[in-house]
């Protein structure tokens, strides 16, 4: 018995000991990890580089050889320094595993000179003598075709984005090449240089507020107040109207040229498929002393000139509706003027443009007040969608509000906590925004409901402030994004894109390029300057000043080893000189430099696109 009793206590003392045994080796050896992966130091500077968890000793390999230094190596860690500017990576090796640490090391930053803050200074352009480099034509806009739309009216600009900052290009990581993928660029554009917190980093002060909220308000109102910028003032357009001799001047609108080609199928008579819209116009109720209607768009919608939803192009393979005007997005207001006999589409006045809008897409408001109360508020009230695009949640149960598409610089009035539900439809409330939403009911009249938008999309309470960085930033999120000639299939072309970015801000330019050049702020004719004063100008000039010649338009974003960089939404290009000399489709948001080219020859007998350019608009730089 005694002998069973012992033999049962060894046994469990060899079980205790053999558990307690396996603890310690299995944690040290689970896990040999760096305490850092991605590192970025400056020129003289250095960082200790330490190995976790690991029961050998480790060694120690650089990819290049120059750039960092190791010194102290110990068993377990390295120090390492900054040696000159550029990237390596650091492999450890501990037994057999192979870690890795990449390491980017910047320059050192000058010193600025005594004096060489500007940041209480006027933009530079004000002090420049222009005369002699200028003509006559300064004070005629060019000549251009209307291809351009935009979005809607503004209040006054915020001083706070309501969502972080991005690091600085000193701050951020480089992205790993490996992990770059197959992503490609114009000539001279690199990876990092897609980052707007690139941009950010070059410009001497990018927080500068160009543009005041009193000052964006009282430019809105003058842009109004322009003839050439073809804007219209919504909340002041007079009540009544002759609707009779608006539709028939709709209805006797002459045969478009072209345009004989429905959704890519020739039409079999040209004449009887436009007789037929002539008479869905020409029945729609009309008197002689008509009383506007006062409309939100419930959902983004095509602005055409004539009413139809067939995308009507000059051949089978044209890619732009050539009846697309422009597009009215979520809880933009309009005024009703005419609705077809069908009822299906309604000749809508927005602040930027005339034209046919589908029915289904706008709410009718029971009076002026209610119309205005939706889209006029000011201060914190609102939030301003500062990405390209955020799409709803989806719903069962609120399927008005279900996978709405909100464009950016589309604004919303906030939920006030008063007046905050607990849940909407099947969700509690907890990291969304709560805003009012425009929705429809089954008789078209304006409800307003609320919904919600994630915490995690970059927005704005109240506009962004005008500044270098909001309008980089801003910019820099539609890249990639395709192109639409008017804003048709829910993208935007170049003259919408450049709206777009600066309406987050509150500021609302014209529709078109001709009409931004019409603006009443200190634009510069540049059309008879040479490449080298052109550049000399654009020394001057702040990220976000939009450049233009006959049918484009972009935004000024920066110079880098003298190459001038711009972002634009952009169709098709020829490469940049000594390169292909084919075109390229591009149809999207992309950088360039000023050195790709057009077919045309400029005067100077370049194809560039800085000798092309013939406007430069300061939208910051009020007179």
């Amino acid at each position: 018995m005694k002998r069973v009793k012992a033999t049962a206590i060894i046994t469990i003392l060899f079980l205790l000991t053999s558990l307690l045994s396996v603890q310690q080796p299995v944690e040290a050896k689970a896990g040999v990890r760096l305490s850092v992966k991605n590192k970025t130091v400056t020129v003289g500077k250095s960082f200790k580089l330490k190995i976790k968890n690991a029961d050998k000793k480790a060694t120690y390999k650089v990819s290049k050889k120059g750039i960092v230094k190791l010194i102290k190596k110990k068993k377990h860690s390295v120090t390492v320094k900054g040696l000159k500017k550029g990237t390596v990576k650091i492999t450890v090796k501990v037994g057999k595993k192979k870690l890795t640490c990449k390491v980017k090391v910047l320059a050192k930053k000058k010193p600025k000179k005594p004096g060489s803050d500007k940041s209480n200074a006027p933009p530079a352009p004000f002090a420049l003598n222009l005369e002699t480099s200028t003509t006559e034509s300064q004070k005629e806009s060019p000549t251009e075709p209307a291809t351009e739309p935009q979005t809607e009216l503004p209040t006054e600009p915020q001083t706070e984005p309501t969502t972080e900052e991005p690091p600085t290009a000193s701050e951020q990581p480089e992205t790993p090449s490996e992990n770059e993928g197959n992503l490609t660029y114009a000539g001279s554009v690199s990876q990092e240089m897609c980052k707007a917190s690139y941009w950010i980093a070059k410009s001497t002060n990018p927080d500068k507020v160009l543009l005041s909220e009193s000052e964006i308000k009282k430019l809105n109102q003058d842009i109004l107040d322009t003839p050439n910028t073809n804007m219209y003032d919504l909340a002041n357009m007079d009540t009544t109207f002759n609707a009779v001799s608006l539709r028939n001047s709709l209805a006797q609108m002459s045969t478009p040229s072209g345009c004989n080609f429905a959704n890519g199928v020739q039409m079999p008579d040209k004449e009887a498929y436009y007789e037929a819209i002539r008479k869905n116009i020409m029945d729609a109720d009309a008197s002689e002393s008509d009383t506007i209607r006062y409309a939100l768009c419930v959902k983004r919608a095509n602005h055409k000139s004539w009413p139809t939803s067939d995308c009507i192009g000059n051949s089978a393979s044209d890619t732009d509706d050539e009846l697309q005007s422009s597009a009215v997005v979520v809880n933009e207001p309009v005024v009703v003027k005419l609705i077809t006999a069908d009822g299906k589409f309604s000749y809508a006045v927005s602040s930027n443009c005339t034209g046919w809008v589908e029915t289904e897409c706008l709410a009718f408001c029971a009076s002026k007040e209610e119309w205005l109360e939706a889209w006029q508020s000011e201060g914190e009230d609102f939030l301003v969608v500062t990405t390209d695009k955020i799409t709803l949640e989806p719903s069962y149960i609120e399927s008005a509000t279900s996978k709405v598409e909100l464009s950016l610089g589309c604004r919303l009035n906030l939920v006030p906590k008063s007046e905050m539900p607990d849940s909407i439809g099947e969700r509690g409330t907890w990291n969304n925004y709560v805003v009012y939403l425009p929705t429809r009911d089954e008789k078209g009249n304006y409800v307003k409901k609320p919904a919600l938008i994630s915490q995690h999309y970059s927005v704005s309470i109240g506009y962004l402030p005008l500044t270098e960085r909001s309008l980089l930033n801003v910019a820099f999120s539609c890249l990639g994004n395709r192109y639409g000639w008017g804003g048709m299939m829910e993208s935007m072309d170049c003259s919408l894109y450049t709206r777009s970015i600066y309406r987050c801000c509150g500021l609302e330019l014209p529709r078109n390029t001709t009409w931004q050049t019409a603006i009443p702020t200190q634009n510069y004719d540049v059309s008879a300057m040479s490449r080298t004063e052109k550049k000399e100008l654009l020394d001057q000039m702040p990220a976000g000043t939009l450049l233009m010649f006959n049918g484009h338009i972009m935004m000024y974003i920066g110079q880098d080893h003298g190459n001038y960089y711009v972002i634009s939404d952009l169709g098709t290009v020829y490469d940049e000189e000594n390169t292909s000399d084919s075109l390229k489709n591009i149809y999207s948001v992309v950088i360039n430099t000023l050195d790709v080219r057009r077919g045309a020859t400029a005067p100077d007998g370049s194809r560039t696109w800085l000798s092309h350019l013939i406007w430069f608009i300061c939208p910051w730089a009020v007179k």
